[in-house]
């Protein structure tokens, strides 16, 4: 038998059980389609994320409280103040410093026409508009004229906003009270992406000083932002910042930080290797459903052995070689698996699309995935089709025909 008879005669075994052949796959499609789903949403909301993080920029880095977050919340830590600000501002070695920028918060009870919120209040400073980039949607920022001169004005992030004084309304030049103090809004903002909005949508931003002298009564920051002019030299500048808040804060040589410094760039690069790992755990876990198909496949071309002994035998009588015996069952094991693999493919880009669509992150299609599925499934039906092709070529023609 020429190769072209053997893949003619395997072909159409698998088309006369065709439903024997549709459950076969059933196990190949439903593990490609897992692998590929899972690698594409993961590389989509993996992208998400950066989009939306690098929105903000990746030129700049913060310094917060204490040596971790744990220590951050528990208290107990050397503070980040004004003063602070003002000696990095005022270094002058600090050449790549472009702007910088501090935050403080506390959490306050909001008030405006009766309706009240428990809102998240900032003490920002204009240089915040840079590192923040908002979109005003009413009215102005926060000015320096308003920080120094301890202004009770703020400005409104737009859930926030509407949640007090209704959708699609100007609140600017209205009032509000932040416990018991009356503050003009003079300000509506929205977030350049929607990654970071509760952070701004939802918060009211009032200047630093007025926080501090009204409000908390506390200089303390809660993270300082440092933008730079050149992103190539961001961890020079970090390693110089680094050096001069430990003088600063009196830390001697062995002494841990009782800050931390953090780079944008690094969240993000954290961010992508946390999804990443996690996405091909996923999806390794996901192929543990191949070998479950590798495994039917193998057992439903047993039981073809068995069925198709005469056919076998018949093959045997007039000519058919044990090679060729043995290459049509693993051609029809290979092409079941190789078609399984196609739908499969199929099945899970189209479903990585819709889920992409649906939820709104990127529709990422990963080649490598695509050529690892195929290839998985082509080696499951080698594997997994080995044996039972081995077996029906090893049969004696006599025995085959004597079958029933």
């Amino acid at each position: 038998m020429d190769y072209r008879e053997i893949v003619l005669s395997a072909l159409q075994s698998l088309r006369r059980n065709i439903l024997r052949t549709s459950l076969t796959m059933l196990g190949i499609i439903i593990g490609i389609t897992s692998v590929i789903l899972i690698a594409s949403i993961g590389q989509g909301a993996v992208k998400f994320i950066t989009n939306e993080l690098s929105v903000f920029g990746t030129n700049y880095f913060q310094i917060v409280p204490g040596n971790n977050f744990q220590s951050t919340i528990s208290g107990g830590v050397t503070p980040l103040t004004r003063d602070d600000v003002e000696a990095i501002r005022n270094e002058a070695s600090f050449t790549n410093i472009e702007e910088v920028a501090p935050f403080a918060f506390t959490s306050k009870k909001v008030t405006a026409e009766g309706d009240d919120k428990s809102g998240v209040i900032y003490g920002i400073t204009p240089e915040a508009e840079t590192l923040l980039q908002p979109d005003m949607l009413y009215g102005e920022f926060i000015s320096e004229e308003h920080n120094d001169a301890n202004e009770k004005v703020a400005v409104l992030g737009k859930d926030i906003a509407e949640e007090l004084f209704g959708a699609e309304t100007n609140p600017v030049g209205e009032s509000i009270r932040i416990g018991n103090k009356r503050f003009k809004v003079i300000g509506v903002s929205k977030s350049p992406g929607g990654f970071a909005g509760n952070f701004i949508n939802d918060a009211v931003n009032i200047p630093l000083n007025t926080l501090i002298t009204h409000i908390t009564g506390e200089d303390e920051l809660v993270e300082i932002d440092i933008s730079v002019k050149d992103e190539d030299l961001i961890n020079e500048t970090i390693a110089d910042v680094e050096v001069f808040m430990r003088e600063r804060h009196d830390l001697e040589e062995g002494d841990e930080n009782d800050f931390s410094i953090q780079s944008f760039l690094d969240v993000i690069g954290t961010v992508q290797t946390i999804t990443t790992l996690l996405t091909t755990m996923i999806a390794a876990i996901s192929g543990i459903s191949l070998i479950v198909g590798g495994v039917g496949v193998m057992n439903i071309m047993l039981v073809s052995v068995t069925e198709r002994t005469r056919e076998i035998g018949l093959l045997k009588a007039i000519g058919a070689k044990q090679k060729d015996i043995l290459a049509q069952f693993l051609i029809e094991s290979v092409v079941m698996s190789v078609i399984g693999g196609v739908i499969g493919i199929l099945l899970g880009i189209g479903g990585a699309f819709t889920i992409a669509t649906v939820v709104g992150i990127p529709f990422v299609t990963s080649i490598p995935w695509i050529l690892l599925a195929v290839g998985m499934s082509t080696l499951v039906g080698v594997v997994f089709g080995l044996y039972p092709a081995r077996r029906a070529a090893g049969l004696s023609p006599i025995d085959a025909l004597r079958h029933e």
